[in-house]
């Protein structure tokens, strides 16, 4: 019993004595998992938001009804999740079906003239209120439920004595945009659990797997700069990710349409030679950024074991930004272009989505190539650290 208390003690000792394993197994998991529920909940709370809704040739009794659904909520400490706004004088169908399309407002509901002088009980010509909705916006969808909701409910307190969108949907968003609002939620995840799982594949054995082997040594004594040597090893382990993750992506690309029951020749139709070239230059730039990364973990790792270890909680947080678009839609503004990784996940939403900014295309092109720049610096200046590269 001794003797594995020795042992207990000496596995402890080596544990706790090497920062990189207690920081990458200890510390750096819960702190991820930390940050992904909060941003999780962060997400959940949206559904708080407040709807805007705009009502044209408004119903004194629908105001009525709403102004009292609206206390009973505040009395019990909550909100009716919507706020009906009459709409200007100046305000026509086509301009409220242009704010929808902005996403300024949620829904738009419109009353027939006079009506609350149609709602007498009768079977024949029972007036109709429409409700407009964008399907490609998932708050406005969310939006469009709770409007009906509420409208089904006063339309059963009145005996039933009017339709709502009787004959018709009431979205306005076209089939192309309803599929492209889904490919620019799940597609940008995908790609990048592709991209992220082919560089974690290779890239660790070609710089930790030499450190493990000792071929480290003979490689660092070649006549060949330090420089060289990094952009050789990202270029090489960059083309075999990319090649490896592409063929992930294209089986994935050609089985999302008929998943969704449409056709491929449809899926291609609907993006233009642009977006396609967009797209591959997101990608190219998410493989070199990704690859640098893990060859700087690799190199800092004094095996592959190791630096798989050290990959993993990235990965996490690799994944939780892929998710971004899932969680919290496809973000228009530039700045966010400046966020690695991020700023892939975004552009590619934008692009399936059909909503494709060039600012920030460029933007996010050349942000991610001062990136690689600096994080290519570092890993040259680990490559001539002989602390680093032999574990000293």
């Amino acid at each position: 019993m001794r003797n594995a208390f020795t042992v207990l003690r000496k596995e402890f000792a080596r544990f706790f004595k090497d920062k990189r394993l207690v920081i990458g197994t200890l510390i750096l998991p819960g702190l991820l998992i930390f940050v992904l529920y909060s941003l999780l909940g962060s997400a959940f709370s949206e559904t708080d938001k407040i709807a805007a809704v705009k009502v044209m040739n408004p119903s004194a009794v629908f105001t009525a009804y709403t102004d009292a659904l609206s206390e009973a909520a505040q009395e019990q400490g909550g909100t009716l999740g919507i706020m009906f706004e009459n709409a200007k004088e100046t305000d026509t169908e086509q301009s409220l079906m242009e704010e929808l399309k902005e996403g300024k407002i949620q829904a738009v509901v419109i009353f027939p003239e006079g009506f609350d002088g149609m709602l007498v009980p009768s079977l024949q010509n029972r007036p109709n209120v429409a409700v407009r909705y964008n399907s490609a916006d998932s708050f406005s969808l969310r939006a469009y439920n709770s409007v009906t909701s509420i409208m089904d409910a006063w339309e059963d307190g009145m005996s039933g004595i009017f339709d709502i969108n009787a004959g018709e949907s009431g979205d306005i968003s076209t089939a192309q945009e309803a599929a492209g609002s889904y490919y620019a939620m799940l597609l940008p995840f995908l790609i990048l659990t592709f991209l992220y799982s082919a560089c974690m594949g290779i890239a660790p054995e070609s710089i930790a797997g030499e450190k493990e082997r000792g071929t480290i040594a003979t490689l660092l004594v070649t006549p060949v700069g330090r420089g060289e040597l990094v952009v050789g090893k990202i270029a090489a382990l960059s083309v075999l990710s990319a090649l490896s993750a592409i063929g992930s992506f294209i089986g994935t690309f050609l089985s999302m349409p008929k998943l969704m029951g449409g056709s491929i020749g449809d899926m291609f139709s609907a993006y233009s030679a642009g977006a396609y070239f967009a797209l591959f230059a997101v990608m190219l730039s998410a493989v070199l950024l990704i690859v640098s990364l893990i060859s700087i973990l690799s190199a800092f790792a004094k095996s592959v074991k190791e630096a798989t270890t050290f990959a993993v909680p990235v990965m996490i947080l690799v994944m939780l930004l892929g998710l971004s678009s899932m969680l919290f839609g496809t973000v228009l503004s530039w700045p966010v272009c400046l966020i690695p990784v991020y700023n892939c996940v975004q552009v590619m939403s934008q692009i399936f989505s059909m909503q494709f900014s060039p600012l920030c295309l460029l933007v996010t092109l050349l942000s991610n190539a001062v990136y690689i720049v600096l994080l290519v610096l570092v890993l040259t200046k680990m490559f001539k650290s002989e602390k680093i590269m032999f574990n000293k």
